[in-house]
């Protein structure tokens, strides 16, 4: 007897949550790496669970919070990738709400791969330095040119050939959601 496994249906949470306005740019993210991990973990479509996927190159761990938006689809196969600046952690599963402030586009080994960037959105009562960042440009440069090395060094240690073609603003980037979500549509 063979049955489909799916344990959390990660396909059926909306890109977008219920009561956001587009214009404000948030999104529904799913974390699979967390901050500062070594290991790179990654959803297993087939058993709609996060697993791990592999150790990373010596000395590498990833400076932020790493996952994909639910219901996209991205020209690699895969759901749209989003890194999370935030100053905690999270942990692998945690579905949380972010604002897009951009993307840095980018092609693996000739095939489009881009990486949404995405903050938390302001929380009452607990005020963060990201509150105030809504496009990719309101990032220290320093934080911008970690991530974008980061980004190259992990995938090319790793044996693939990138190429950053571009950094984008947030208007931009959901263009890149909307792509994915028609995408995901399209393929369902």
């Amino acid at each position: 007897m063979s049955k489909n496994i799916n344990a959390t249906h990660y396909d059926l949470i909306p890109a977008y949550p219920s009561r956001s306005k587009k214009s404000e740019h948030i999104v529904h993210a799913v974390i699979e790496t967390p901050k500062r991990s070594c290991q790179k973990y990654a959803l297993v479509p087939k058993y709609g669970i996060i697993a791990f996927e592999s150790v990373l190159p010596d000395k590498l761990e990833w400076p932020y919070d790493y996952g994909f938006i639910p219901q996209t689809l991205a020209p690699d196969g895969d759901p749209l990738d989003i890194l999370l600046v935030n100053d905690n952690g999270l942990f692998s599963g945690c579905l949380i709400e972010t604002r897009v402030i951009g993307a840095i586009r980018e092609k693996k080994d000739g095939t489009e791969n881009d990486r949404l960037i995405a903050v938390l959105p302001p929380s009452k009562g607990a005020p963060q330095q990201t509150d105030e960042y809504y496009e990719i440009s309101d990032l220290p440069d320093r934080t911008l040119t970690d991530i974008k090395h980061f980004l190259v060094e992990y995938s090319e240690r790793q044996g693939h050939k990138i190429d950053i073609r571009a950094v984008v603003d947030a208007s931009e980037a959901m263009q890149i959601v909307k792509r994915g979500m028609k995408a995901f549509k399209k393929a369902s």
